[in-house]
């Protein structure tokens, strides 16, 4: 009889284990109010500083790359942009986020913050309006 117990808590661990193994990994999208072209630029900005590009299309607006360490894991991260205006989704693809790490979050983040700071550099290039001097009142 122990060794009928033995063999169940065997078959239940060994699937408790190899579901989450089998698991694809789930995506996270957000969008973000700017055309893809500025989120495009922002995101390409975001991988090549933070992380460790694998490859970055832009042709599909899409790339991989890796984050985390060999003390932390190597994990993979896929993304792709899509959609039109002013308006412009991004997906991310990773096998975790957790507890401790929340890599597709952080990818979020990054983007946006690289998007406010292009356009406040875009903002500050544009030169002050000038008074309309046609309308001005010359006094003697």
């Amino acid at each position: 009889m122990p060794t009928l117990r033995i063999i169940t808590v065997v078959v239940v661990c060994l699937f408790v284990l190899s579901v989450p193994a089998m698991s694809k990994p789930k995506p996270a999208t957000r969008t973000f109010n700017a055309a893809c072209a500025e989120v495009w630029k922002a995101t390409k900005t975001t991988v090549k500083d933070h992380y460790d590009v694998l490859s970055l299309n832009d042709q599909e607006q899409s790339g991989s790359f890796t984050t985390g360490s060999a003390w932390t894991g190597v994990r993979p991260i896929a993304f792709s942009l899509s959609g039109t205006g002013n308006t412009c989704v991004v997906s991310v693809t990773g096998h975790f986020s957790g507890l401790i790490h929340n890599d597709k979050g952080d990818f979020f983040n990054r983007i946006g913050d690289v998007l406010k700071t292009q356009n406040a550099v875009a903002t500050e290039d544009k030169p002050a309006p000038q008074p309309d001097k046609s309308q001005t009142k010359l006094e003697k």
